[in-house]
């Protein structure tokens, strides 16, 4: 979606990500994103989450086929769940077909567990044994859920973090979302093995010990040694700072000797310019091209990304590489979101395709539009940086609709053309057909200003509408919005960067209210202030909950929301009918996960 829109906005840069595997090709060199690399056979991507258009992984852009998703905790088995639940700076590894499409993503934390201590003079924290670094500064900032920051943790907080490995076997952290208390025990850590003791069954991850005695290994054949990657599942807490591990995934190199080869990340382990690590990947950049610097640039917690040719197998492979870009810190982790508006509150707390994004800054640059026409369904493209638990926009530009498609949006008329009979919505360009129909009013009542529900398509010109209809009364200015609670007392809270007040009159389901839930707000703007009117905490279940526009609409059963697949077709409807399903139409689906695609029991529309 949006691809005809996409091509001016390709200068996002590759972030610091795990591990890039290209089977053939790979991403462009210079530190630019690009679209996928030309595949002629399947692809593997493991790294970081950097924004949504289609799926965007280190800022390279990757189209969505039949998405199968899923959490990958416990090393035994996999968790279904939906695209809904990938959010930016999770790591990731995405399987690529021959034509470019990811056709399964899994998301992999780094750490769960509870929060040991913090230390924010020293940027960091620890938990289960193992110190988690945080950025908190430049354009590659740690972002965070359930919490505006570091200084939001406690020694207690259950926290999963998503990161990448650095020079001193620490995690940096790329994600941290607070969750809420309660649930069964998933304890996860991730790391680089020392202190193996092949007797005793333990080895070492940072401070905390293994015991891999009655342990399930991954893959079958595995084995631990020193200086492998691994990932250690159990179901409950350490005790004396040793967990018992119940499942251990160990993060072996694919046999892919004599294959162009691709891999981004921190370097660690320096020695020489032909003796250094990404990743746990041997590298011997000595016949290799340097590009944006030189080869003195190349040092522990250098951001590369190395391209070459692998030689060896399992723990003996390297890299022999052919070029080797040095990122710089300016283009580390840059995010770009595509999508259209939802929860809007302000230009400072809005979001696209799930993103909280804040666009409030003086110094936004605003194209083809400008801050008033942000409203909720504008179609936007957002270019930004991570700060805390949102996006900080450096730049937006307003899109058209795709051609051809029917849409649904919702908005206020501007630039009316009574005898042209042309408009503006959202920022884009429309006008009303000669034959076009209107219900709750009549075109003498169409006029600047006149909140509206349009239907029509984009012709490749203009927005052509068919049918509108006039909106009214308290629910047309309902501000919806929903996503993770932070900063939580009696008489307030935050949620997506805007805080809400919670008065008497406040009705919450599902409570009390804490930190790292998700919730769904129904609120109105009084005197400036953003005041509760219901919240709704979304219980952990089995359930799917998706909210958002249609997007990819081709019958009741063939759908998206939030890039999420949806079979809507043994559905019930509120506030409208299946007849009512379009691209644009703000809905909330609530079903089951079945195959990768969500079986909806109920679709409630918005607005």
């Amino acid at each position: 979606m949006f691809k005809h829109a996409i091509h001016f906005l390709r200068a996002v840069a590759v972030g610091a990500v795990p591990l890039l595997i290209a089977a053939c090709g790979g991403s462009a060199p210079g530190g630019g994103s690009t679209s996928q690399p030309a595949a002629v056979d399947a692809t593997v991507v493991s790294g970081t989450v950097t924004g949504f258009g289609s799926v965007i992984i280190d800022g390279v852009e990757y189209a969505e086929g039949s998405v199968s998703v899923a959490r990958d905790v416990d090393p035994r088995g996999e968790t279904a769940t939906t695209m809904a639940a990938v959010k930016v700076g999770q790591q990731v590894e995405a399987s690529v077909d021959a034509s470019g499409k990811v056709t399964k993503l899994l998301v992999r934390a780094t750490v769960i567990g509870p929060v040991d201590s913090v230390d924010v003079a020293g940027s960091s924290f620890k938990v289960v044994g193992q110190t988690v670094k945080v950025v908190t500064s430049g354009d590659g900032r740690t972002i965070f859920e359930g919490v505006d920051g570091l200084s939001g943790l406690n020694a207690g907080d259950w926290v999963e973090v998503h990161g990448t490995i650095d020079a001193d076997k620490n995690v940096l952290a790329t994600r941290v979302e607070v969750q809420p208390p309660g649930g069964e025990t998933k304890v996860r850590a991730g790391g680089i093995v020392k202190n193996v003791d092949v007797n005793a069954k333990t080895f070492k991850l940072g401070d905390l010990t293994i015991n891999y005695g009655g342990a399930t290994i991954k893959p079958d054949g595995a084995t631990i040694a020193n200086d492998e990657m691994v990932f250690v599942f159990s179901d409950q807490l350490p005790v004396n700072n040793t967990l018992t591990a119940k499942a251990i995934r160990v993060a072996k190199q694919p046999a892919l000797e004599g294959r162009r080869f691709v891999i981004g990340g921190l370097v660690s382990g320096y020695n020489s310019i032909s003796d250094f690590k990404v990743n746990g990947l041997e590298v011997d950049a000595s016949s290799a091209e340097i590009k944006g610097g030189n080869a003195a640039d190349i040092m522990n917690m250098a951001l590369v990304r190395v391209e070459g040719m692998l030689a060896g197998t399992g723990s003996s492979a390297v890299l022999k590489a052919t070029r080797v870009t040095i990122i710089p810190a300016s283009e580390q982790r840059a995010v770009m979101l595509i999508g259209q508006v939802t929860d809007f509150v302000s230009a400072a707390s809005f979001k696209v395709r799930g993103t909280p994004v804040d666009a409030s800054a003086s110094t936004v640059v605003f194209r083809n539009g400008t801050a008033s026409d942000l409203k909720e369904g504008a179609f936007v493209a957002v270019k930004g940086h991570i700060d805390g638990s949102t996006v900080k926009a450096d730049q937006v530009s307003f899109l058209t609709p795709p051609v051809g498609m029917t849409f649904r949006l919702f908005g206020a008329v501007s630039d009316f053309n009574p005898t042209a009979k042309t408009f503006k919505l959202l920022g884009i360009p429309m006008k009303l057909a000669d034959n076009a129909t209107f219900t709750g009013g009549a075109l003498a009542d169409f006029a600047n200003g006149k909140l509206v529900v349009v239907k029509g398509s984009f012709d490749g010109t203009t927005f052509v509408v068919t049918d509108v209809t006039f909106k009214t009364g308290p629910s047309a200015v309902l501000i919806r919005s929903e996503g993770a609670v932070s900063d939580v007392t009696a008489a307030s809270f935050k949620l997506n960067g805007a805080t809400f007040t919670i008065t008497a009159q406040t009705t919450i389901v599902n409570g009390p209210l804490a930190n790292g839930q998700h919730v769904e707000v129904e609120a109105t703007l009084v005197s400036g202030n953003l005041v509760a009117q219901r919240v709704e905490v979304q219980p952990a279940a089995a359930t799917a909950l998706l909210i958002g526009p249609i997007t990819d609409f081709a019958s009741k059963s063939n759908f998206k929301v939030q890039g999420q697949p949806v079979d809507a077709s043994a559905a019930t409807f509120v506030g409208g009918t299946d007849a009512d399903l379009a691209n644009g139409a703000l809905v909330r689906v609530g079903g089951t996960l079945n195959a990768g695609v969500v079986q909806a029991a109920k679709v409630t529309f918005l607005r």
